[in-house]
């Protein structure tokens, strides 16, 4: 099962803590040894005190719909495509009610809407209103070869620095990117990518965010794909310096080092794997982009690296880590949990997967803190949600909530070339917790500001 990106989307990156973030981890891994492992307590029935109010009305079960006896829609040169998304909805999301709407007549109201969509990018915009009336991530049809997506990436290569949403401004918190300078400083704000104001793609990034919560998601994506291109090109990247002067500079695009991996529709993703012991500490630093299983061999390599080194307490970073194949969340899991243990329950149309963890007595037991943002998502979630449910991490800290987008995913490409992502499960962690929707929200929350 995945929890991923679909094709074109930006390749995640690594960097380093901010001094802010730096100081939270060090408070929360100062105080005290690593939290027991706890076991999972069981919820108590409440005794109502009051009578209980009448039932809301059951949701309809489509599971056995047949669509042959449902009426035909208008023929536009998009309705088959349409058809095609509607129905592998029905067929595989895996609540047979589909979120309580009304599919059947959501068909009819979005088939009739097609007839006035004037152009292939009105049509599809159509097809993704439909999927966000099921109120849930990973739910997006991307037209064929992505050409009319306003924000897609333009190459594999990215400008070699980082921007994220603070306060009202896109800021730039990371000047270099595996050692590649941009000669944009940190702590600038970013105006203008190829003569394109940010106010432009910020309210694009608003219009796409379902959810409140997913605005800084979009915003950071959306300006990740400005700042791609192929190798050798250059953005023109106009900003405001931190000395409130206005340039413009120009940045080469690079292409991101690491071992490249692919897994169904997803190609050549350059996977990182970082580890270091932080300078003065007995504390150990591990980063990685992606969620794959050929990268397991490295992280436990590292893994072995950091406790020969003395590591006493360690940092996972899973900022801007989007997430990838969820079985890889176990192996990682057991490197840090004595006893046994289960991240979660994935909840299938017709069966569940526990994401269960065998005993480890070889396991790093020091004190553990995870650091997250709003790129942290999917199979991050759940590592996180299930972890901190095992009392396994001391601290989860961030400068604000995961990306809420937990639910795994497949990926499908349609008969006439376009692509959806759709969702095929439901995660609760041990304890019932949901990181869908509002995220995880972290135990030490940092404020950021542009002068970190």
């Amino acid at each position: 099962m995945l929890g991923q990106h679909l094709p074109g989307e930006p390749r995640a990156r690594r960097r380093r803590p901010t001094c802010a973030l730096i100081m939270g981890l060090a408070c929360a891994l100062a105080c005290g040894g690593g939290q027991p492992e706890t076991s999972p307590t069981p919820a108590t029935k409440a005794t109502p005190e009051a009578p209980a109010e009448a039932p809301a009305p059951a949701c309809k079960d489509f599971s056995a719909l047949d669509p042959a006896t449902l009426p035909p829609l208008p023929e536009t040169p998009y309705t088959a495509t349409f058809e095609t998304v509607w129905r592998i909805v029905l067929e595989k999301h895996f609540d047979p009610t589909l979120a309580c709407q009304d599919w059947p007549a959501l068909r009819l109201e979005y088939g009739k809407r097609l007839v006035d969509a004037a152009d292939a990018g009105a049509a599809y915009g159509l097809m993704n209103e439909l999927l966000g009336k099921l109120g849930q991530s990973h739910f997006r049809v991307v037209p064929p070869d992505d050409v009319l997506v306003d924000d897609a990436p333009q190459g594999p290569a990215r400008a070699p620095l980082h921007a994220r949403w603070i306060g009202d401004e896109v800021v730039v918190v990371a000047a270099s990117v595996d050692g590649v300078e941009s000669g944009v400083p940190a702590g600038a704000v970013l105006l203008e990518i190829d003569g394109r104001p940010i106010t432009e793609i910020v309210e694009h990034a608003r219009a796409k965010a379902r959810r409140p919560s997913e605005l800084a998601f979009e915003i950071a994506w959306a300006i990740e794909r400005r700042l791609s291109g192929e190798a050798g090109e250059h953005r023109s990247v106009r900003v405001r310096a931190p000395d409130g002067r206005e340039r413009t500079i120009e940045v080469a695009c690079v292409t991101p080092p690491g071992e490249m991996v692919s897994l169904g529709n997803l190609r050549n993703i350059p996977t990182i794997v970082e580890s270091r012991m932080i300078d003065g500490t007995k504390i150990g630093y591990l980063a990685f982009n992606y969620w794959m299983l050929p990268m397991i061999k490295r992280v436990e390599a590292a893994m072995g690296e950091l406790r020969a080194a003395g590591m006493e307490a360690l940092i996972i970073d899973l900022r801007g880590n989007p997430g990838g194949v969820g079985a890889m969340s176990v192996p990682l899991a057991r490197m840090l949990l004595s006893r046994e243990g289960s991240l979660g329950v994935l909840r299938f149309r017709d069966f569940e997967q526990e994401f269960k963890v065998a005993a480890n007595p070889d396991a790093f037991g020091g004190p553990l803190a995870i650091l997250i943002d709003e790129g942290t998502a999917s199979t991050s979630e759940i590592f996180v949600a299930g972890m901190r449910d095992l009392g396994r991490v001391k601290a989860i800290v961030g400068g604000r909530a995961s990306a809420g987008a937990a639910l795994p995913s497949l990926i499908e490409r349609l008969a006439d070339g376009a692509t959806l992502q759709y969702v095929v499960g439901d995660y609760h962690s041990s304890k019932g917790a949901v990181a869908e929707g509002d995220g995880v929200v972290p135990d030490t929350l940092v404020q950021e500001t542009r002068e970190d």
